[in-house]
């Protein structure tokens, strides 16, 4: 039993880091291809400094990638507890909790962020919202397809009458 809670834990932390990394790997890279489709926004310009931006880019990964831990860690906690408690197992309810965890995580960056939405907004949330639906699915392939303390019942199908 002891053993069991042990290893949960060891995928939920490793499924919540993998999570976070393609998360936040996968909002620069969003970025980068849907203001392609908006060349008069702002973000062209930065994004389209070559090897500048291609230098800037780990560095902007990390800086994303430990304010997401900073601001989800204890939402996130609370979220995986739920789904452990209760065995949620939904790939769709993993995507929410993450849309949901990169939500408030914006909020609390910049409350107002959602009041003045012009076109750089609008693609930076695409973005996160992109990034948190990856991060979502990665996090339920490594320790949510298996939420629960308990095993489920092994389902088996008969095949030949």
């Amino acid at each position: 039993m002891l053993a069991t809670i042990a290893s949960r834990i060891a995928f939920v932390v490793l499924g919540y880091f993998a999570g976070i990394a393609t998360g936040s790997a996968a909002f620069p890279c969003v970025l980068a291809i849907i203001s392609a489709f908006v060349p008069d926004s702002a973000l062209w310009d930065w994004l389209g400094l070559g090897p500048i931006a291609m230098v800037a880019a780990p560095v902007l990964f990390f800086v994303v990638m430990w304010i997401t831990v900073v601001m989800t860690f204890i939402p996130a906690a609370i979220a995986n507890l739920l789904t452990e408690a209760f065995a949620i197992r939904n790939v769709y309810v993993h995507i929410l909790i993450a849309i949901g965890l990169a939500v408030s995580a914006g909020l609390i960056l910049d409350p107002t962020w959602f009041a003045m939405m012009g076109t750089d907004r609008m693609l930076i949330t695409a973005a996160a919202f992109c990034g948190a639906v990856v991060g979502g699915i990665v996090y339920w392939a490594i320790a949510g397809r298996n939420a629960g303390f308990r095993s489920s019942p092994v389902r088996t199908v008969n095949i030949v009458h």
